[in-house]
């Protein structure tokens, strides 16, 4: 997906506000999910995300489907916000809202920004009378206005994958080991994801290495035979631990943050792309869930014939300066559920235990006497 930037600015409102019948809809994965919400575009759309997310969970992440929904999400539709699911921290940091049920309220926009898409949650002092204070808060421009900023995002089933993605990361914070160890510890540290970027563009082989156990990462995942996937596997860890100690001078906190980040981009990754089968699989079924009376739904032509090599998704293998981590982390996943090893009950609830450890162990039980 080439996400090229527009200048474009559009203004007006797609919005339904009648609220006055029950939302519901049956899933292939589970049973019927009952929500109060309006039969609108946006909830329609987000219906459609949680259908999906269902049998993402029963296909691939069981606990990613445990609660009905992960929390407040917040659809910022023109000059309105469309608060979904709201908890009580958020309704109170409403100025002007109408409420329509519980699962529903209509509020003006929450702030000026003109782009959203992300999982907000802050754990500054400073913060505390934001909304997403110590509580994980999804926000996200509707379809129409993502496009104006992504304009390879123009169909509500791409729009679909991002929204699923900062789901997955909503489900990251409802864990409360993850949770406290962002909080009280990786939080603190005076080295962040902004530096992991810095020395990528500053650092021209520093990209190379990464680039370089990317690859491998690659080669591990499509190579059939066993022992040479090893020898791959062993060449990843020693590329990996040999830059990790070419830069521990400079930088003693790299091998700690790029763990973490490798986890939390990484595994929401790994979420979008198991949405994506999930939208093939459901392009090939006539009964499968759509986004009913939605214009910039497409019926799922685009992943009828889905593959992580084609123009509009092989972003999602690249290791680049600024998301590298992403790919690294989503490339060892691939690799771990290939080599049979079970990560979905341990990664969040081990968020200290780098992934680059699970290949470590896995090594460790495949050659023994090694």
């Amino acid at each position: 997906m080439n996400k090229h930037m527009l200048l474009t600015a559009v203004f007006g409102v797609l919005l339904c506000t009648s609220c006055q019948e029950l939302f519901k809809k049956e899933t292939q994965a589970t049973q019927t999910i009952r929500l109060q919400l309006p039969d609108s575009l946006s909830a329609r759309r987000i219906q459609f995300v949680l259908d999906m997310r269902q049998d993402v969970a029963r296909n691939a992440w069981s606990g990613f489907g445990e609660k009905v929904v992960e929390g407040p999400f917040i659809y910022f539709n023109y000059e309105h916000s469309e608060v979904f699911f709201p908890n009580d921290q958020v309704l109170n940091s409403l100025k002007e809202k109408t409420s329509f049920s519980s699962d529903y309220v209509l509020s003006e926009r929450t702030d000026s920004i003109p782009y959203h898409f992300e999982l907000m949650i802050s754990f500054d002092q400073a913060d505390s009378t934001k909304l997403y204070f110590e509580n994980p808060v999804q926000q996200f421009l509707s379809v129409e206005e993502t496009e104006l900023y992504l304009s390879s995002v123009s169909s509500t089933e791409l729009w679909s994958v991002m929204v699923l993605h900062e789901m997955f990361h909503h489900f990251q914070y409802n864990n409360p080991t993850f949770l406290e160890y962002t909080k009280s510890h990786m939080g603190k540290l005076p080295f962040d994801v902004r530096h992991m970027r810095q020395i990528c563009v500053e650092d021209k082989t520093f990209l190379k290495k990464v680039q370089r156990e990317n690859e491998l990462l690659l080669e591990a995942i499509e190579e059939q035979d066993v022992q040479n996937t090893i020898s791959l596997i062993k060449s990843y860890l020693k590329a990996r631990e040999q830059r990790i100690q070419d830069y521990q001078e400079r930088y003693p906190l790299l091998d700690e943050v790029e763990s973490f980040y490798v986890i939390q981009e990484g595994s929401a990754r790994y979420a979008e792309f198991k949405g994506m089968q999930v939208l093939h699989d459901w392009a090939l079924t006539e009964d499968s869930p759509r986004s009913e009376r939605d214009p910039k739904f497409q019926d799922l032509k685009g992943f009828k014939n889905f593959n992580l090599t084609d123009s509009d998704f092989n972003y999602m293998t690249y290791a680049g300066p600024d998301t590298y981590h992403y790919a690294l982390g989503f490339n060892t996943l691939r690799l771990l559920e290939k080599l049979g090893v079970p990560f979905q009950k341990t990664l969040l609830n081990t968020p200290e235990k780098g992934m680059h450890e699970y290949l470590d162990e896995y090594l460790a039980n495949a050659n023994p006497s090694s």
